[in-house]
């Protein structure tokens, strides 16, 4: 199966806009979380019911809600019509191998990322999308399933005396994506010390088993890559974004968030290379030790040539043989063969051939 395309057969012919779940299937019900604060209070909604979400946003605090499970798009399509998301924005919600981006509506600026996480039995990285829409007074989070790297920001928010309980979407939105590129840095660390880690087992010694380790760490860096760079112009196009959804009190942290994105594409660059160079590492000395064992074959089908020669001379059906009459032929014949194969093996080792 094809890794970076899957599921899309299911929008074949279908019209822009229509709703369809693009992803794995799933059977477990959507759930709804949400939290209201300011900068003053604060208060929490597990387990919302989609007919609450209207009462649960109000004018003069920030109402962040999460929806855990894609595969429903009636619920989707429940949340585009209260909050006035583009059909084109909820098709790409319910499409789970979209390609991060970042659009600008009248009403709110919308995210698509990937969040990472690895799976280091078998050194895999695990995606799950994201999908954040930001607008005045709330901020949807769209996920695959429960479990996500926002903790720490929730966090932050139950304690009053952050800034973040003083701030609209567009800084909550900013604070979602360092957590997700924070991640990225942690996901690029884990494989870059495994590649670094089998660079030095190389110089010890070179395994035939190395070969699909590197493949392994090849396919899963350009995963990475894959997802990151998309990341680098999304937070370019935020920082220079003209969108009355963004404060411009915000636009320093992002440019600082733009300078972690900017690091971990390096690091994924650097590491892309390095795999790139092992491989070559890989291939020459699996064909230096091919050449060495050559070498040695070699050698001594050299040495053998005059052996055979004096062997086969010997070995023929001739009548008349003056030295098979001489008492100590046969010692000297063999002391003979072990003198040229010495003499010939003291040459190759003087000249480093063996």
């Amino acid at each position: 199966m094809a890794r970076f395309l899957k599921h899309e057969a299911k929008k074949i012919g279908t019209a822009p806009g229509s709703l369809i779940f693009v992803g794995n299937k799933r059977s477990d019900v959507v759930s709804i979380h949400a939290i209201r604060y300011n900068a003053e209070s604060y208060e929490s909604f597990p387990d919302a019911k989609l007919e609450e979400i209207g009462g649960i946003v109000q004018e003069g605090s920030l109402t962040w809600i999460d929806v855990f499970g894609l595969h429903d798009p009636d619920v989707i399509q429940a949340f585009g019509d209260k909050f006035n998301m583009h059909p084109l924005l909820q098709e790409d919600v319910l499409n789970t191998e979209q390609r991060p981006k970042y659009e600008e509506y009248s009403e709110h600026n919308t995210f698509i990322l990937k969040m990472l996480s690895v799976d280091r039995d078998h050194s895999a990285v695990l995606t799950e999308q994201v999908s954040i829409v930001a607008g005045k007074n709330y901020l949807l989070c769209f996920q695959e399933v429960k479990g996500d790297v926002f903790e720490s920001i929730r966090q932050r928010i139950l304690n009053q005396t952050t800034k973040i309980r003083e701030r609209d979407s567009d800084y909550l939105a900013f604070a979602m994506l360092d957590a997700i590129v924070d991640n990225y840095i942690v996901s690029i660390e884990y494989f870059g010390n495994e590649i670094e880690n089998l660079e030095a087992e190389m110089l010890v010694r070179i395994e035939p088993e190395i070969l699909p380790r590197i493949n392994t760490y090849k396919r899963e860096i350009s995963s990475l890559r894959r997802i990151v760079r998309p990341v680098l112009e999304i937070v370019f196009q935020y920082e220079k974004s003209e969108s009355p959804h963004l404060d411009s009190k915000t636009i320093p942290f992002i440019k600082d968030l733009q300078d972690h994105v900017v690091q971990a594409t390096e690091a994924i660059e650097i590491y892309k290379e390095l795999l790139n160079d092992e491989l070559s590492f890989y291939h020459t000395s699996m064909s230096n030790r091919l050449n060495d064992t050559m070498r040695v074959l070699t050698v001594f089908s050299v040495i053998f040539i005059p052996l055979s020669f004096l062997s086969g001379v010997y070995g023929t059906n001739f009548k008349y043989f003056p030295e098979l009459e001489y008492k100590y032929s046969y010692p000297i014949f063999w002391t003979l063969l072990i003198s040229i194969a010495c003499l010939m093996l003291y040459f190759f080792y003087r000249k480093k051939w063996l």
